[in-house]
C-alpha cells in the first residue's frame, strides 16, 4: 500500500492565508451554481414535476427519486476512489469538470422530454432517465467537492471556499425560487415550459463548470506514483472518527432536510395560500440565508464551525416549531419564520461543507493515506441515501395522510403536511446536533495537524534521501 505521502512544498505555509486568489476562490465558488442549477432545481420541482404535470401518484414519484438518489450514493464512493487514482496534466479532479460539463447537461435535459408516455411507461421513462442524471452528476460532482482539499491545506481558506460555495448555492436556490415557476409559465406551462427551462439552466451551467476547470489548480496531492487500493481508502475511511461523525450528523441532517423541503412546497401551496405562495416563500428563505451567509463565514471564524452548526440547528428548530405552533398562512408572520428558519439552514449548509475537507487530514495523520476523494464520496452516498429516503417517505406519507393533487385538502391532511414541513425537520435537525456536538476538531487542532504532517513528511523525505543506492549514498 502506498503510504500517500504528499511532495515537497505541497502542504502550503499557513500563515500565507493569501496565497489563493480571490478569483480562484469565486471560480471554484461559482461551480456551485452550476450543480445547484441541477441539484436544488431537481430537490424544489421534480417531485412537485412529477405530481402536479405528470401526474404520477406522490409515492411513484417519491420513490423514483429515493431510487435514483439511493443509486447515486452507491456510486459516489466508487467515484471518489476512481477520481483519487486519476493522474493527468490538469491533475485528479479537474479534467471531470471540462468532459463530464456537457454530458451533465444532456442528462439533466433528458429527464424533461415530453414524450407522450403515460402510466408505467411514464414511470419507467422518469426512473431511467432520473437514474441516468445521477449517475453523470456523480461523475462530475465528486470530483469537484473534493477538488477543496487539493487548493488548500488551510482549514480558514477552505470556510472561504466552502462560504464561496454555498453563497453561490443559496444565491442560485434563491433565483431558481424565484424565477422557475414563472418562467415555466413564460416558456408555455407544463410539460413544455420545464423541457425550455430545464435546456437554459444546462446550458448555463455548463459554461460555468468549464470556468471553474479554467480558473482553479490542484497544488496539494499525493505522490504521483501513489495509487491507492479501494480497501486502503476503506480503512482510512472506516478509522477516522472524526470522519464518521460528520458521516452521522448528514445521515440524520440530511433527512430532515429532503423531507421538510419537500412538504414545505405542499403547505404553502394548499394551506398557506396558493402556487403563487411557493415562489414567495422559498424566494424569502433563500435570500435570508444568501444574506447571511457571509456572517456565518466571519461568526465561524471567532467562535468555529461546531458551534456555528448548533447554532444554525437552534434557529431553524426554533423557526420549524413556530411556524406549525402559530400555523400561519401567506403573510409577514409566515415569511419572517421562513427568513428566520433560511439564518439557520445557512448556517449548516456553510460549516457541513467546510468541515469534511478538514477531515482529510485526520486520516492523512492516522494512516498515512491522503483519501480527499473516498471521503467525499462516502459522506455523499449518505448524504444521497438520505435524501432519497427523505424524499421517498414524503411521497408515501402524502399518499397516506389523504393528499390529492391540485385539489382542496381535508383539514386532517392540511395539519399532517404541516406536521411534515416543520416539526420533522426540527427533530431530525437536533438529532444531527447530537454527533456534532461530539465533533472535537477545531481550527487550531487541524492547523498543529497540518504542521505535523508537514514535518513527518519532510522526516520521510530526508531518511529517503540518506538512503543507500547500489552501495553509494545519495
Amino acid at each position: 500500500m502506498a503510504d500517500g505521502s504528499v511532495g515537497a512544498g505541497q502542504h502550503r505555509d499557513l500563515a500565507d492565508r493569501s496565497s489563493l486568489p480571490t478569483g480562484a476562490v469565486v471560480a471554484y465558488g461559482s461551480g456551485d451554481l452550476a450543480f445547484n442549477l441541477y441539484f436544488t432545481f431537481c430537490s424544489l420541482f421534480l417531485l412537485y414535476f412529477y405530481t402536479d404535470v405528470l401526474g404520477i401518484s406522490a409515492s411513484v414519484g417519491g420513490l423514483i427519486i429515493m431510487a435514483a438518489l439511493m443509486w447515486e450514493g452507491i456510486t459516489d464512493p466508487a467515484m471518489g476512489v476512481i477520481a483519487s487514482r486519476t493522474r493527468s496534466r490538469f491533475g485528479s479532479y479537474r479534467p471531470y469538470l471540462a468532459f463530464g460539463a456537457p454530458l451533465l447537461a444532456l442528462a439533466f435535459v433528458s429527464m424533461f422530454l415530453p414524450l407522450g408516455l403515460s402510466g408505467n411507461a411514464l414511470a419507467f421513462f422518469c426512473l431511467a432517465t432520473h437514474i441516468l442524471f445521477r449517475t453523470v452528476y456523480t461523475v462530475v460532482n465528486i470530483p469537484f467537492v473534493a477538488l477543496s482539499a487539493r487548493m488548500s491545506a488551510d482549514s480558514l481558506v477552505r470556510s472561504r471556499l466552502a462560504g464561496a460555495r454555498m453563497l453561490f448555492a443559496i444565491v442560485t436556490g434563491l433565483f431558481l425560487a424565484a424565477a422557475t415557476l414563472p418562467l415555466v409559465a413564460r416558456f408555455g406551462g407544463g410539460r413544455e415550459g420545464f423541457l425550455w427551462v430545464a435546456t437554459l439552466y444546462a446550458f448555463i451551467a455548463t459554461l460555468v463548470l468549464l470556468n471553474c476547470f479554467k480558473r482553479t489548480q490542484e497544488t496539494i496531492g499525493e505522490a504521483p506514483d501513489a495509487h491507492p487500493t479501494f480497501s486502503a481508502m476503506l480503512r482510512a475511511v472506516g478509522s477516522n472518527r472524526v470522519f464518521l461523525l460528520l458521516l452521522g450528523a448528514t445521515l440524520v441532517g440530511s433527512i430532515g432536510y429532503a423531507m421538510g423541503g419537500k412538504a414545505l412546497l405542499y403547505y404553502m401551496k394548499y394551506y398557506a395560500g396558493s402556487e403563487e405562495t411557493i415562489t414567495i416563500g422559498l424566494t424569502v428563505s433563500l435570500a435570508a440565508a444568501a444574506l447571511s451567509m457571509l456572517p456565518w463565514v466571519k461568526v465561524t471564524q471567532r467562535i468555529g464551525k461546531r458551534a456555528v452548526w448548533l447554532s444554525g440547528i437552534a434557529i431553524s428548530a426554533t423557526a420549524n416549531i413556530l411556524i406549525f405552533a402559530i400555523a400561519p398562512k401567506a403573510g409577514p408572520m409566515l415569511y419572517g419564520l421562513l427568513a428566520f428558519s433560511g439564518v439557520g439552514n445557512a448556517a449548516f449548509v456553510l460549516t457541513f461543507w467546510s468541515m469534511l475537507p478538514d477531515t482529510v487530514e485526520v486520516g492523512e495523520w492516522q494512516t498515512g493515506l491522503r483519501a480527499e476523494g473516498a471521503l467525499v464520496g462516502f459522506l455523499a452516498f449518505t448524504q444521497k441515501v438520505a435524501l432519497g429516503v427523505g424524499t421517498g417517505l414524503i411521497g408515501i406519507l402524502l399518499d397516506v395522510i389523504g393528499y390529492v393533487p391540485n385539489a382542496p385538502q381535508a383539514p386532517d391532511t392540511l395539519t399532517s403536511i404541516r406536521g411534515l414541513a416543520t416539526l420533522v425537520p426540527a427533530a431530525l435537525a437536533v438529532g444531527a446536533g447530537l454527533f456534532i456536538y461530539f465533533y472535537p476538531l477545531d481550527t487550531r487542532t487541524h492547523a498543529r495537524l497540518v504542521r505535523a504532517i508537514g514535518w513527518r513528511n519532510a522526516r520521510r523525505r530526508g531518511r529517503a534521501s540518506s538512503t543507500p543506492d547500489n552501495g553509494q549514498t545519495t
